[in-house]
């Protein structure tokens, strides 16, 4: 039996025997399962009929051109050309695929009655993780598909990402991290030895898995993917196989040699799901591969997205090689040295932003960036020094070393004034400091300076004027320093404005690229508990709940403070860290005061504490119970990140997530979610 997966999700896989007669058993698809399409279509049928019916008639017909699909539709009466056409573009389901002659196949269908066979590690015996690359590759996209059925439960592993899983079942470092393995539970495959073979087929609509201790002769596929793959290119692995299978009946009908073995005798070769003849560069393919995805992504011309992956692989590079106790200046100067031409195209401001985000992607990557980027500036051509003063400013600010930023974004523009990307982080830099004057002069400088985010928060919090006070007179606040080096152009705000601002630059920092995906994945879930149509994301996005997690459960606000401590005014970094000692509580209302306050009462004790906030008053009422974080301003108490009612069923539970130091944010955000959207 394969142990359930709960956080991540089981799917079903059928295990049916220890002979591989088992595979064959009733190999025809349930009629209950596959709608007939020759029946008479309902004339009012909605979207999921014409779905339905749509892989119906793909199941049918075989593999199809989208414009035979298209015609089979429309023939059908499911509606006009246009219409099935863009019901073709857009389909999805779990066992649709693409052959490699670019026909489109229902695969569970497709592969009904073939089964693939795969060598056993001993590895793979002990963890139950198993390496499908490339023998059984071509059934993963039936894995948990409503075509499927069975009594026990199997996963997909992206190593990248379940590393964790990985490491419970011991296959650390494991080689190919970006294929896909097979999760079942090690007891699966108790009994066996190394070089024992499994097969995995589909039979009777249900992936089955059994012991293979027999096979039947092995097929000779050298002219058959000959005439799939052309020479001199790779392709993937799977509509490949696909494309075999439609086009011959005789292969895979029983078990034989695993594929990787049977590509071999007909001399090609795998890696990384791709298929290719013996000898061919897969480095350069890959590479090619990769460069024209980011530069079709991204919309940069071929040569800015070959300096953005030599860029990511000398970042990558360098960390390796740091870690191995190797000095990373020295590694990454060689490197650029020796062909500093290679990242010409990082001149382009939106080839250095990609190249960022790339680099510093999945990992702590900073010190590795700050020592890639000085080595740009020491030996990349002249045309790349702006980008590289701005990368190694990025990277100093990661570190930790603000002001060291601040005179790398302004080498940046000692280089090239109109270097934009430099102009906007000395803006937000600036504001941050208090500096509304000098922000709002940098964005100036952007193109559509005036309508950023920033210039908004800007205008809000921009000082008062001071007529007839000269830069070299006196301060107006009694410091003592000259007006130009105390107060002009920073704000002479109250309590609570300051307060306010101060947690809209925490905001504001949390939407940095950097830090967005946090921020988005939070967003995700509380949308997925909201009702709001499709701009749910884009609503929790803009703040409240997701924002408050982020900066609080998630770390966010200590970061921004830890960072910006050499920049932020003295009176708001000690707020910060007064906020940090702080936490969120389950609190009922005990009174209301319409557009000014509600006065809440923590549930766990008796004080009671009036809130600052004008619309809350408006949404609540007396004996309702709320979570909230709420913020000392030095003025009053206020709650920046939302207050959320809560349903009384999910007290006990949030009392409890409120409470402990441990809880994630997207475990709050789930059950706030919950807790709010209960009937």
């Amino acid at each position: 039996m394969i142990a359930p997966t709960e956080s991540r999700g089981g799917r079903h896989l059928e295990i049916v025997g220890r002979g591989d007669a088992a595979l064959h058993a009733d190999p025809r698809p349930d009629p209950d399962a596959v709608p007939d399409p020759d029946a008479v279509p309902d004339p009012d049928l909605d979207t999921a009929d014409v779905a339905e019916t749509a892989i119906a008639v793909l199941r049918r017909r075989g593999p199809l051109t989208a414009d035979d699909w298209v015609a089979a539709l429309v023939e059908r009466g499911l509606g006009t050309s246009a219409e099935m056409a863009a019901l073709v573009r857009t389909f999805e389901d779990p066992a649709l695929g693409v052959l490699a002659d670019g026909r489109i196949a229902a695969i569970d269908s497709l592969l009904e009655g073939r089964v693939f066979t795969h060598r056993l590690s001993a590895e793979e015996i002990a963890s139950g993780v198993v390496d499908i690359d490339p023998d059984l590759s071509a059934l993963t996209v039936l894995v948990g598909s409503r075509a499927l059925g069975g009594e026990c439960e199997v996963d997909v592993l992206f190593p990248a990402s379940d590393a964790g899983v990985l490491a419970e079942r011991g296959r650390t470092g494991i080689a190919a991290p970006e294929i896909e393995r097979l999760l079942l539970d090690p007891d699966t495959l108790l009994g066996y030895t190394a070089g024992d073979m499994i097969g995995l087929g589909l039979a009777g609509g249900k992936l089955r898995l059994v012991r293979v201790d027999r096979t039947v002769a092995a097929p000779d596929l050298a002219e058959s993917v000959r005439g799939i793959i052309a020479d001199g290119t790779a392709e993937h692995t799977d509509p490949v196989v696909w494309q075999l299978v439609a086009d011959r009946r005789d292969v895979f009908t029983a078990p034989t040699l695993p594929l990787a073995e049977l590509l071999d005798d007909a001399g090609y070769v795998c890696e990384r799901n791709y298929l290719a003849p013996r000898g061919f560069d897969f480095d350069a393919f890959h590479r090619a591969t990769l460069v024209e995805s980011i530069a079709r992504e991204n919309r940069l011309r071929v040569a800015e997205a070959g300096a953005v992956v030599d860029f990511t692989d000398l970042v990558h590079e360098v960390g390796g090689a740091a870690a191995r106790g190797e000095e990373p200046g020295a590694v990454a100067a060689a490197r650029v040295a020796a062909d500093p031409g290679a990242f010409a195209g990082l001149e382009d401001p939106s080839a250095a932003a990609v190249a960022l985000d790339l680099a510093t992607t999945g990992g702590d990557r900073a010190e590795a960036l700050h020592a890639t980027a000085a080595a740009l500036i020491e030996h990349a051509p002249r045309r790349v020094k702006p980008a590289a003063h701005w990368l190694a400013g990025k990277a100093a600010d990661q570190l930790g070393e603000v002001l060291v930023a601040v005179t790398h974004y302004e080498c940046a523009l000692d280089r090239d004034p109109d270097w934009m990307l430099a102009v906007f982080d000395l803006a937000l830099l600036a504001a941050d400091a208090g500096d509304v004057t000098r922000a709002q002069s940098l964005l100036a400088r952007i193109e559509g300076g005036d309508a950023e985010t920033l210039q908004e928060v800007l205008v809000r919090y921009q000082p008062a004027e001071r007529p007839g006070l000269g830069r070299n007179d006196r301060c107006w606040c009694g410091s003592g320093r000259k007006y130009k080096t105390c107060h002009l152009g920073r704000s002479d705000l109250g309590a609570d404005a300051r307060a306010s601002w101060l947690y809209t630059k925490a905001l504001m920092f949390a939407r940095t690229p950097e830090l967005f995906d946090q921020v988005y994945e939070l967003a995700e879930i509380r949308a997925a508990h909201a009702d709001v149509g499709e701009d749910a994301t884009i609503t929790a996005l803009e703040g409240g709940l997701v924002i408050d997690a982020a900066l609080f459960e998630g770390g966010v606000l200590e970061q921004f403070l830890a960072r910006r401590a050499q920049v932020l005014p003295a009176a708001e970094l000690e707020l910060g860290r007064q906020w940090l000692a702080g936490r969120r509580g389950v609190y009922e209302v005990t009174a209301v005061a319409p557009g000014r306050s509600l006065t809440l009462r923590e549930v766990t004790g008796a004080e009671t504490v009036e809130v600052v906030d004008a619309v809350a008053g408006h949404n609540f009422a007396v004996g309702s119970l709320v979570c909230a974080r709420l913020l000392p301003t030095g003025e009053s108490i206020r709650a920046f990140g939302g207050i959320e009612p809560i349903d009384p069923r999910y007290r006990g539970e949030l009392v409890e997530l409120c409470g402990s130091a441990e809880t994630e944010p997207d475990e709050l955000v789930d059950v706030l979610g919950l807790a709010f959207m209960a009937p």
